[in-house]
């Protein structure tokens, strides 16, 4: 667990001073904050691909402080399509070499 710990960004030293439960809902908040990213970045890439300028900044004037209004999921599908499509695919071979930096 103290792996999870770490990978979630907190503190190495801090995990053997938290309780089970305390440790639970740090990890749960953590994985709530990442989820949270990945919906901001998917929105993010949305506007980007479909906005026009307009669009664009009427969409920027609108955002204010407070809670996120996420995409509905059948327009997170089409993002996450649009940026498959524009970046391309690779093998997992390629994948693999990229991440030993033989690329």
């Amino acid at each position: 667990m103290a792996v999870e710990w770490i990978a979630a960004g907190f503190d190495p030293g801090a995990f053997w001073g938290q309780t089970p439960r305390g440790i639970q809902r740090a990890l749960r908040g953590a994985e709530k904050r990442r989820l949270r990213a990945l919906s901001d970045a998917t929105t993010a890439a949305w506007i980007g691909a479909h906005a026009n300028h307009d669009d664009l900044r009427d969409f920027l004037s609108g955002l204010e402080p407070g809670p996120k209004v996420p995409l509905p999921p059948e327009a997170q599908g089409r993002a996450l399509e649009s940026m498959k499509q524009k970046l391309g695919t690779i093998s997992m071979e390629e994948y693999r070499a990229r991440l030993r930096g033989q690329t």
